[in-house]
């Protein structure tokens, strides 16, 4: 389970019911006898999410219209359809200048129709349902916000009831999207959620972002760069404490990730970096991309030799998109083949790589990657729950597949 690319939809997460809700037993009953028995089986088990992301107390108190947006993949971009700046004046404006800024942008008609089209999804309707169940209200999503509203007043004991409604057991939290916030944040959440334990994943991207505005020769910066990765993957640099793996975003930005041994094409690329700095607020997305598309070829391969010295997971965003942020046909499960390979001196040495999401909606490609490459995981989050339709077929279609 995944609690999604920011910390929207843990926020806002639905509880998953130890206790059968009757409209849940009435769809069971309908199905083939192999989904009641799958739902059987798994039902009591404890979760353990292998791709968490930070909540914090920002969505403490919300509406409707706010929640829909925070919890849908379609929202996150919602600043990008206007110009820079714009979404968060209108967000945060009095009356006056939220009507101004509507008359120029008609910014609440281009919400309200992104947020439309998630509230007659499937999901919504099944996540109203089962919070309605969880808070003792109507099943409507007003009735449902204003109770959720008031459990909010203690936030923190909110959060900690929907864990242990779902029986968490374990989160690998990864530290990439921290919205704004540090690591007083990150222990707050960790916390909060006890019983629960929680480890951390680091993000290449985070590394990069520490490193890619300083104007400092390539030597300089690769040295740097690894003292980074040992510090995370050693020491407890991960905001504190020490990282169990990492995870990249490479794919959604390039799509074939071939690795990249050669230090020179890397060098030629940190110049050229250096060199667009002034020219990338107008880059469009692929044509920054392929700036630095060398430069984080050479620093994914290092990040990955690093995870392979010290056996551990290499997660790689797969398959749902987050579009018009990133490129939605680089997405291809199947585009981590050489990840897999990690071909040198004639020989596959198989690090343990984790495409996320399922691949999702690639998710025989995914299931079939994971068949082929014994170093190769598979890992349901996006599928679940963010995906009901179909949703028994999708599983048939892993089962067949993964070991």
């Amino acid at each position: 389970m995944d609690m999604n690319s920011t910390a929207s939809a843990s926020n806002l997460a639905s509880s998953a019911s130890q206790k059968v809700p009757e409209h849940l037993s009435i769809f069971f009953s309908r199905q083939q006898p192999e989904f009641s028995q799958i739902f059987e089986a798994v039902n009591d088990l404890p979760i353990d999410d292998t791709h968490c992301h930070l909540i914090t107390d920002q969505d403490a108190f919300t509406t409707p219209q706010r929640y829909l947006e925070r919890i849908s993949l379609a929202g996150f971009p919602i600043p990008s359809y206007f110009p820079n700046g714009v979404y968060t004046q209108w967000l945060n404006g009095d009356e006056a200048a939220k009507y101004d800024l509507n008359k120029r942008f008609d910014i609440q008609n281009k919400v309200d129709g992104i947020t439309y089209n998630l509230s007659q999804s499937i999901f919504i309707k099944f996540l109203v349902k089962e919070l309605a169940q969880f808070l003792k209200c109507d099943p409507t999503l007003e009735a449902v916000i204003e109770a959720r509203n008031d459990r909010g007043k203690d936030y923190w004991v909110y959060v900690n009831s929907l864990f242990g409604d779902a029986n968490f057991q374990n989160i690998m939290l990864e530290t990439g999207v921290l919205e704004g916030r540090g690591p007083e944040a990150i222990s707050r959440f960790e916390e909060a959620i006890l019983p629960c334990q929680s480890h951390r994943i680091s993000r290449i991207e985070q590394v990069q972002k520490e490193f890619f505005h300083l104007n400092i020769p390539f030597d300089d910066f690769e040295k740097r760069y690894i003292e980074r990765l040992h510090e995370i993957l050693d020491g407890n640099g991960n905001f504190g404490k020490p990282s169990f793996g990492m995870k990249s975003y490479l794919l959604p930005d390039i799509g074939l990730i071939r690795p990249l041994y050669d230090r020179r094409p890397a060098e030629l690329s940190w110049q050229a970096l250096r060199n667009s700095f002034d020219k990338r607020p107008d880059m469009d997305r692929e044509e920054a991309a392929q700036v630095t598309k060398d430069l984080c070829r050479y620093t994914f391969t290092l990040a990955l030799e690093e995870c392979l010295k010290r056996d551990m997971p290499m997660q790689i965003h797969t398959g749902d998109g987050e579009a018009p942020w990133v490129t939605l046909r680089n997405q291809d499960p199947f585009y981590l083949e050489e990840v897999c390979r990690f071909d040198k001196g004639q020989m596959m040495r198989a690090p343990k790589i984790i495409p996320l999401h399922a691949g999702y909606p690639s998710v025989g490609k995914a299931a079939w990657l994971s068949h082929l490459y014994p170093n190769c995981y598979f890992e349901l989050s996006i599928m679940t729950p963010l995906v009901h339709q179909n949703l028994y077929q999708r599983y048939m279609q892993v089962m067949e597949a993964v070991p």
